[in-house]
Formats: structure tokens, sequence, C-alpha cells
């Protein structure tokens, strides 16, 4: 009966001191903890399916955890990184050429100042990231329109 107390107010004190945290983390401290708690219920839960002989229940949040672990970086390669983990759009440090730069903002060869500032201009309306578009794109448009005009 002691032991059931024991464990009772260890568990109530690893509480505390987890809403102290929670209440003091900043956003993204919190967030990758929560995704970390999730997953390490996962794997607990899975063990414990596993360990009772319930090996087919265990796939399903054993893959939960594996996904949320390994997932986006696994896909990141499938896909071609999308994300580009926050780097310019052109490969890694070389800019980008004058043709890509053409074929980025829909034009022709021979494309005057205006011309380009026009189009740049129709295409970051669309895809601007405060309209709900892709930082990416946003930054591939800049990276065309400063390959064109020279700068």
């Amino acid at each position: 009966m002691i032991g059931y107390l024991f464990i009772g107010l260890l568990l109530a004190g690893l509480l505390l001191l987890l809403l102290n945290w929670w209440a003091n983390a900043d956003v993204k401290s919190a967030k990758s903890g929560l995704l970390w708690g999730i997953v390490g219920v996962c794997v607990v839960l899975a063990m414990l399916l596993l360990a009772t002989g319930r090996g087919l229940f265990a796939i399903f949040p054993a893959a939960f955890a594996a996904f949320r672990m390994f997932g986006p970086s696994i896909l990141g390669r499938v896909l071609g990184n999308i994300s580009n983990n926050g780097q310019s759009p052109t490969r890694g440090n070389k800019s980008m050429s004058k043709s890509e730069a053409l074929e980025v903002l829909g034009l022709d060869e021979g494309a005057d100042k205006e011309t380009v500032n026009a189009a740049y201009r129709r295409l970051m309306g669309q895809v601007h990231p405060d309209k709900g578009g892709s930082d990416w794109m946003a930054a591939k448009l800049n990276d065309a329109r400063k390959t064109l005009l020279g700068e």
C-alpha cells in the first residue's frame, strides 16, 4: 500500500515538473518536447503490446513514432528536398542562370526591365508568403528578377 502511495507522489511530482517546464518553455522547444513525448508514448505502447503478445497491433504506434522521427527527412530525400532547409532555392551557392530565370518568370529571351518587373509583380502577388504562398517560390522569383536585372 505504501508502495502505491510512493509511486503516486512520484508521478505527481513529475507532473508538476513537466507543467513548470511547459509554462516556461518557448514555442519551439514546447513543440519539440510535445512531439518527443508523443513519440515516447507510442514506443512504450508498442513495447507493451509486443510484450503481451499483440505484436500485430504494435505496428501502428511503432509506425507512427518512426514516421514522426524519420518521416520528414525521408520524404524530403524522396521528393527532392522541397523545403531546402531555408537555403536559397538555387542549387547551393550557385547563381541562377539567365535561361532558368526567364523560365521562372515565364518570359522570352530579350525581355526588357519593365516586362521583367511586371512579370515579377504578377507572380509575386500569387505566391507571396503573406498571402498563403511559398517562401521557396518567393525566393526563387527574387533570384530570377535579380539575375535578369543584373542586381
